[in-house]
Formats: C-alpha cells, sequence, structure tokens
C-alpha cells in the first residue's frame, strides 16, 4: 500500500504547473535573534524553522500575498499578511506578559485545522489557574464553569446533549493528541465481566458515594493531563481533517511548550487541593535546540477533616527539541506519570468497604519533520508514539450472611462444587498493563495550477493495542456477588487476548481560488480505515468563502469512524452456574453442592466500527471592533457500543441426593430434564444511535479603552434524540411456559430519549496593561434544560423456546401465541429544569516585575444557590454548588 501511494502521490503532482515565491525573513525579540521559532503557512500548512540567527526562508505555491504565522515559545504569536520581496523581511515578537497592550485571555474562534476551531493560548490558559485540562475545557462554549471536583474522573463530550452509553460513545470517541501523537484508551481492560455486570456495572464502584474511577468504556480521564507546561490547545469540534482518523466527535490537539523557558514554579491551592510544578527549557549549544524539563503533583482530599476519599497525581517529563540539519527538525520525548484514587476504609462502616484505582505509565513519543527546499515536495513527517501502563483496581467488602454453594471450573460440564462461609471479606481485584503502539507518515506537497493553490498532503497511520495485565483476579472463595442471577465470576488473563491493529490512509488537498473575485478556501480530503476487519471510507469537506467586508460563509460536511476497544471486543466468558442439589448439613464434609456451569464466550468479531455523520454551516462578521459568528450544526452517530441482556434458555438433567448417615452424601439422575428459560448474559453490539442539532453564536469585541474591559459572549442551543441500547426483552412468566405457550420471550423497543438545552455567557476582561492585571467576570446562564423518555410498553415482537423471532403488527391480548406476554411495566417521563438560573464567577491575575503571578478565582463568588421546591414531585431543586475559592502563585526565574 505505501508503494502505491507514493507512485500516486508524484503521478499526481507531476501533470501540475508548478509556481513558487520564495519568503526569507529574520525573526527577532526584546533581547535580540529568537532561535528556532516555527513559521507557518496556516492556508497551505507549510512549516519551517527559524536558524540560531533568526534566519528563515520558505517556498509558498502561487504569486500574490501569502499569510504567514510565527510561534515561539514565551512570545505572543505574530499573524501577518505579507507579499513576498526580494529583500529580508523583518519580524518583530513581544514577549508574553501581562503589560501587553493586547492580550487574549479568552478562547478564540479560528479557522485552523476546521473552520470552527477553538484555540487557548498560553494567556488564556494561564488565566483559567488550571489543575488540570478539564478546566480548561469547562470553558467551551455550551460549557458550564464549575467548582473544582478532583474526586472522580472526567470525560469531554462534544455537541451532544446525551448521557448513558451515548455520552460514554461520545468521550470516547473524541482524540486526545499531545505533540502530534494519539493518546488512545483502546487497550484499557479495567473491568468485570460484562457479560456478567454490563457496561455499567463492570468498572469497580465505590458503594459509599456511587463513583466510579476508571474509563474502561469512555474516553481518557481528563484529570490525568496536567496544564502547566501546555502552550496551546485547539479543540475541533466540527469536521476534523482526513489526517485523523479513530475519532468520531472531534478532537483535542495539545502543543507542550518546546524550546528556551525561564525556569517556573507555580503553586495552587483549592479547598482541599494543592497542586505545585516546576518546568525549564534549556537552550544547548547550536542546533542541538534545547530540553524542556517539567514536573508537576497534585494532592486532592474530598474532606481535609478526614482525608477519607483522596486523588494524587504526580508528572514528570523531559522533551529534546533539536534541529541538527538544515530543514530538519526532532522533537523526543519520554513522560513518567502515576496517579491513585484512594478511598480507604471508615472506621464507622460495619462493611468495611475500601476502594482505590491506581495507575503508573510511562510514554515515550518522537516526530521528525524534514522540510524540502523543493519545487513541489514540500515536507515529510514522522511519528512514533510508545506507551505502556500498570493499573490496579480493587474494592473489597465485608459480607456477613449464611453458608453459599459455590462452583469453580471454567468448562461446561456438571460437577460437585464446595462451601464457601458466609462471613468473609469480599474481593473484587483487577490488574491490567495497557501497551499502544501507534505512528504516522506525512507528505505535503504545495503547487499551484493556473490560478489555484494547492496544498497536497499524503499520509499512512497504525496502531496497536494490547493488554498484558494478569487481568481479573476473581477468587471463588470470596466473591462479592456471590450465585447473583446464577453467574459468577472466573480469573479471565488479559495476557491471552489478542492485540486490536487498526491502519489507514489518507489524501486531502487544501487549495485556494478566486470565485467571482472572492477568495474560496477548501479542505477536502479522503480516509480510509481498516478497524476490527471493515474498510471505512470517511469523506471529509471544510470550505468557507470571503465575501468581503469582514463576512465569510463556512461549510463543511465529514464521516469518521472509531474502531471496538479491548474492552468491548474481548470481555471474556460469562459463567452461569445452575444449582442441581444444595444439601447443606452443617458441616462441608458432610454436605453436597452440586451444579451445572455452562461456558457462554461471546464473539464479538461482527462489531462494526462506530460512525458518526455530520454537517455544519456558518457565518463569520468580522469587523475593527468586534467578531460574531453563527454556526449550526447536524451530527447523526450510529453503531455507538454498549451491552443489552440477553436471554439464553439451558435445559439440565436433574440428580436426587442420595443420604449418608456415616458422611458425604450422594447423587442419582433423576431421569428429568429442568428448563431454565431466564438465564441473562449482557452481549456487546452496536445498539447505540443518536441525532444531535444546535446551533453556537459567539461575539467578542476589542478592547473598550475607555474602561480597559473588553466583552464576549455565547449562546449555545443544542437539541439530541438517541437511543442507549437494543431492544428490551422479558421471560414469559413459567406457568405459561410449562402449559406450552409458544411465546417464551417478549420484545420491545429500546427506550429513547430526547433531550434540549439552552445556556448563554457572558464575559468581561478587564486589563490594565500598566498595572499587569486582569480581572475577569463570568456569568453562567441556563435558560433551558429538558429531557423526555419514551418507552415501549406493547411488544413488537416475540421468541420462541428455540429462539425464533415472530413480529407482532397489532398487539392482540387474546392471541393464544403471545396474548399472554401482556405490557411492559414502562412509563414515559418527562424532566424539566423549572426556571432559569444564573451564577457568577470570577477571577483576578496580577503580574509583578514580569516575574511573578498571583491569582485568585472564586465560583459562585456571591454565593447564590437559589431553590425550587415542586409540589408535584415533593422535589426540591439546588441550583449553583457553595462558594469555592482558589489562588495560585506563580514565579519566573
Amino acid at each position: 500500500m505505501r508503494r502505491l501511494i507514493f507512485t500516486l502521490f508524484f503521478l499526481i503532482i507531476s501533470i501540475f504547473s508548478f509556481g513558487q515565491q520564495r519568503i526569507s525573513g529574520r525573526i527577532s525579540g526584546p533581547k535580540g535573534a529568537i532561535a528556532f521559532a516555527t513559521v507557518t503557512l496556516p492556508e497551505s500548512g507549510q512549516t519551517t524553522y527559524a536558524g540560531e540567527n533568526g534566519m528563515f526562508s520558505i517556498s509558498a505555491p502561487g504569486q500574490g500575498k501569502v499569510q504567514l504565522r510565527i510561534t515561539a515559545v514565551g512570545y505572543k504569536t505574530v499573524d501577518s499578511i505579507i507579499t513576498p520581496a526580494q529583500q529580508l523581511i523583518e519580524f518583530s515578537m513581544q514577549t508574553l506578559d501581562l503589560n501587553l497592550r493586547e492580550v487574549e485571555v479568552n478562547f478564540v474562534r479560528k479557522n485552523a485545522s476546521s473552520n470552527t476551531s477553538i484555540i487557548f493560548d498560553r494567556q488564556a490558559i494561564e488565566q483559567v489557574q488550571a489543575f488540570s485540562i478539564t478546566d480548561i475545557l469547562n470553558n467551551l462554549p455550551g460549557k458550564k464553569i464549575v467548582p473544582l471536583d478532583l474526586q472522580g474522573p472526567t470525560n469531554l463530550t462534544l455537541r451532544g446533549n446525551v448521557d448513558g452509553a451515548a455520552e460514554r460513545n461520545n468521550a470516547m470517541g473524541i482524540g486526545i493528541v499531545v505533540d502530534g501523537i494519539v493518546q488512545t484508551n483502546n487497550a484499557n481492560m479495567q473491568s468485570r465481566n460484562i457479560g456478567t455486570f454490563g457496561v455499567g456495572g463492570g468498572v469497580l464502584n465505590d458503594s459509599r458515594n456511587n463513583r466510579q474511577y476508571d474509563v474502561t468504556f469512555g474516553g481518557i480521564d481528563l484529570r490525568d493531563i496536567p496544564a502547566d507546561n501546555i502552550e496551546s490547545i485547539e479543540v475541533i469540534q466540527g469536521i476534523a481533517p482526513v489526517k485523523y482518523g479513530d475519532m468520531t466527535d472531534g478532537a483535542v490537539i495539545i502543543n507542550r511548550q518546546a524550546g528556551g523557558t525561564p525556569y517556573q514554579f507555580s503553586a495552587r491551592f483549592n479547598g482541599g487541593s494543592t497542586n505545585t510544578s516546576l518546568s525549564k527549557g534549556f537552550v544547548l549549544n547550536k542546533k542541538a535546540g534545547a530540553i524542556n524539563v517539567n514536573l508537576n503533583y497534585l494532592l486532592s482530599n474530598n474532606d481535609p477533616r478526614d482525608k477519607m476519599k483522596s486523588y494524587s497525581r504526580l508528572n514528570g517529563g523531559v522533551m529534546w527539541t533539536s534541529y541538527f540539519a538544515k530543514g530538519l527538525k526532532n522533537n523526543f520525548s519520554i513522560d513518567l506519570s502515576e496517579k491513585f484514587d484512594n478511598a480507604k476504609t471508615d472506621p464507622d462502616d460495619d462493611r468495611l468497604r475500601r476502594t482505590y484505582s491506581k495507575a503508573r505509565s510511562v510514554r515515550v513519543g518522537n516526530r521528525t519533520s524534514y522540510t524540502f527546499e523543493h519545487s513541489y515536495l514540500k515536507s515529510i513527517n514522522l511519528t512514533i508514539g510508545f506507551d505502556r501502563s500498570y493499573s490496579e483496581s480493587y474494592a473489597d467488602y465485608y459480607l456477613n450472611g449464611s453458608p453459599k454453594g459455590m462452583g469453580g471450573k471454567d468448562t461446561t460440564g456438571t460437577y460437585e462444587g464446595f462451601y464457601i462461609p458466609g462471613t468473609y471479606t469480599a474481593v473484587d481485584h483487577i490488574i491490567g498493563r495497557p501497551i499502544n503502539i501507534n505512528g504516522g507518515l506525512d507528505l505535503l506537497s504545495g503547487f499551484s495550477t493556473g490560478n489555484i493553490k494547492h496544498a497536497v498532503s499524503l499520509g499512512l497511520s497504525f496502531s496497536r493495542s494490547s493488554n498484558a495485565g494478569q487481568g481479573v483476579l476473581a477468587d471463588p472463595n470470596r466473591p462479592r456477588l456471590p450465585n447473583s442471577q446464577n453467574r459468577n465470576e472466573r480469573p479471565y488473563n488479559f495476557e491471552l487476548v489478542p492485540a486490536l491493529v487498526n491502519t489507514g490512509a489518507y489524501v486531502e488537498d487544501r487549495f485556494k481560488l478566486s470565485l467571482f473575485g472572492k477568495t474560496l478556501n477548501t479542505s477536502a480530503g479522503l480516509r480510509l480505515d481498516f478497524q476490527n476487519g471493515y474498510a471505512s471510507l470517511q469523506p471529509r469537506v471544510n470550505t468557507n468563502l470571503d465575501l468581503g467586508r469582514g463576512i465569510r460563509i463556512n461549510a463543511a460536511y465529514g464521516i469518521a469512524t472509531k474502531a471496538p476497544s479491548l474492552a468491548y471486543r474481548y470481555p471474556g466468558p460469562t459463567y452461569i452456574d445452575l444449582p442441581l442439589i444444595d444439601y447443606y448439613t452443617g458441616d462441608v464434609r458432610n454436605s453436597l453442592y452440586l451444579l451445572h456451569t455452562w461456558r457462554h464466550v461471546p464473539d464479538n468479531s461482527n462489531l462494526k466500527p462506530g460512525r458518526s455523520q455530520q454537517a455544519e454551516l456558518g457565518v463569520l462578521l468580522n469587523k475593527p471592533f468586534f467578531t460574531t459568528s453563527i454556526t449550526a450544526y447536524h451530527k447523526i452517530n450510529t453503531r455507538g457500543f454498549t451491552t443489552q441482556s440477553m436471554y439464553h434458555p439451558l435445559t439440565v438433567a436433574l440428580y436426587n441426593a442420595v443420604p449418608n448417615p456415616q458422611g458425604k452424601p450422594g447423587y442419582v439422575p433423576a431421569g428429568r430434564d429442568s428448563i431454565w428459560p431466564g438465564l441473562q448474559i449482557s452481549e456487546v453490539g452496536n445498539l447505540v444511535d443518536s441525532k444531535n442539532s444546535g446551533v453556537e453564536w459567539l461575539v467578542s469585541t476589542k478592547k473598550i479603552d475607555v474602561i480597559q474591559t473588553s466583552l464576549s459572549f455565547n449562546t449555545v442551543f443544542g437539541y439530541s434524540t438517541y437511543r442507549n441500547a437494543g431492544e428490551r426483552a422479558s421471560v414469559s412468566n413459567e406457568i405459561f411456559i410449562r402449559e406450552g405457550r409458544k411465546a417464551w420471550y417478549a420484545i420491545y423497543e429500546a427506550n429513547s430519549f430526547d433531550k434540549w438545552s439552552l445556556v448563554s455567557r457572558i464575559n468581561t476582561n478587564t486589563h490594565i496593561p500598566r498595572l499587569g492585571l486582569v480581572v475577569s467576570a463570568l456569568i453562567d446562564m441556563t435558560w433551558k434544560d429538558e429531557t423526555k423518555t419514551l418507552s415501549s410498553r406493547v411488544p413488537v415482537a416475540y421468541l420462541d423456546k428455540n429462539m425464533v423471532r415472530y413480529p407482532i403488527s397489532t398487539f392482540d391480548p387474546a392471541n393464544a401465541d403471545y396474548g399472554h406476554l401482556g405490557l411492559a411495566q414502562a412509563n414515559d417521563s418527562f424532566a424539566s429544569l423549572p426556571r432559569p438560573y444564573a451564577n457568577l464567577s470570577m477571577r483576578l491575575s496580577k503580574e509583578f516585575k514580569k516575574r511573578i503571578r498571583f491569582s485568585l478565582n472564586a465560583y459562585n463568588v456571591l454565593n447564590i444557590q437559589p431553590r425550587y421546591y415542586d409540589d408535584s414531585t415533593n422535589q426540591l431543586y439546588v441550583f449553583n454548588e457553595p462558594i469555592s475559592v482558589g489562588a495560585e502563585l506563580s514565579f519566573k526565574f
């Protein structure tokens, strides 16, 4: 495939005529030349790097004006429209601090990787005073500022007013890309058998606060990613470029600091949470570049008075950026991390419950980029990432009951089990060792055909996910839920699970042309992925038309897919233990427990990749004083992953006990069989789908000099209709089964949900450069939040004893075959926010001599908690959490 793509690439570009223009410049700052600054042509994606003397040279396709962007760690980004000239062009960069006249402390919407990308630069990140990137992403349109909570995992969802399984699939479908390398959750298997417990109950749960500490079936836990060494974050909510695969609902692209920086120490505090960090970028001699080192530690106690629940995180990393040859840049990084969710035993808890989740990982990444001085071949990029983790999930629970019969075999058959005491400490213990390897190779060409400027890119991607952990360490002598619905856990070794391998290829053309005197920019591409044995073609287009006078129209359309993770693909066997004789005499030596075990091995090879299809249309108005945009989108997600309970009737031979006064009783065949019609196993399927529509309206102004204040406003309307599972089934009453009725199981349509919301945010930023002071006020307004649940009560089909399906067009209670099934015990429900409510939060940052920064932030600064009592439901609504105050102190030296 690789040879074919290279041949096709050169064949396509060889037929065009190539018009080129060269841009040469010098970049300097307050202290002289800025070495190794990054120079990008956003329209074509071309990139080069300044030398030690700040000099650079880059060729642009076509003729005429060119958009150019210069970035360097610690400096304000330069965006410029230039006309290439023969002479050297001088560029001056300003040090990034609060004494600048213009400082961007909010996100900005830019036409970057997509039409509607949202960018957080370094100043916006520092203003948030973030303990993790969760705090930054809460500033996205449609999200809300919330008090700091580090006691449970956090996932991001984009453009989906959904919950349950649909929410998990949305989070899993968001790609996290750090320094060009994808961070994936595909190898996470921290769950008990989902055939027994389902997706919702498989992850270990802290029963005291009903929280789970693992994110096995969702996205990456954002608490684990610190924000201190991040230079920029780009959030793609719309159509991602075809370069990015294995993601259905957007991407978060993180670029960390790489280059010379002073020592920076930061300490932040909020309630029982403390976070400290130290970083430094060391500039090396000549072309050796720079080495960036960072260390970050966080400790959070849910209640500092008893410290019963805590979360800790330790991160450290080294990044070496080098420029050993002209046009060659290499970025090598090693990152170590450890996290620990620890819910300790409460001495006052009769159950003596304890739960913890710990993980540690090592990540190695390398990015190599070579820029050519060639008429059409512009650059080649190679990325390789490797990460290996250790994950451990544990929960114990003291049980006090009567002795119970248990079985321990992992094969199908009838055999003698054993008895366990009724009083013991039940243990759930899971150990995983996820391993992920991924890589990508990209080629970029720039040329023109007539007056059309092209930037054509080709690429290959590869990922492999496996797990070498000990797996589920089920102890039959200490089960947490013994014989629950005749199901029990068995050990499951993750090392026996095959690896998941996904491959992909893409081609994309970013071109610019003049249409009736207006400029049309388009990025059109096609991606081909091979995931779990299925091939998926994914066309994607982002286009915008500049109408002049600051008006731009945007349109985009794309298809994307997400492969099932290891936890969905290989959930392990499910064991049904059917008691045939339970003859307990009080002495286990003279007792008999005879059972039949059925081992069910799921085959999920037919799981298709999850799929999304999205279209968006928008308009942007950019005026000297203000910018506003309106974007409408419609996204259809299908083939999402979850489990549903399926019935598996079994017929088992019966036995009679033969008492033995002298010792252990015996047993003989009874000569008849018993039917077990109500045995349930949760099976994985492509069962989740949703339709999501919405409108996003954003407004931002320049600074009003008289009051030194800028304003921003956004309102987001979102509407979703979704299903969280497949069809529902229920078993007929055993009396009717023994009567010989044909219908054994009733099939009902899945519940569907309609949900819509309307939220707004008003943000004011007062910036006084002379004082190095920024004061921000944020008002979150929730106008409406409404959910409707539609339940199906009438069977749409039934199954007979052989599991043959028969449709029911119109339910007839008098029908002799299925009339006894009756109606499901389910009713429609409706939940609606009784009235709008608002919340005011504030932030303050003060810089002293460009070296020291002190910051304060307060959630619900007025401590207003509106209350509403609904007489019809006897429910009390309390809006907003109590006031929460945090502080940060940062030193540069």
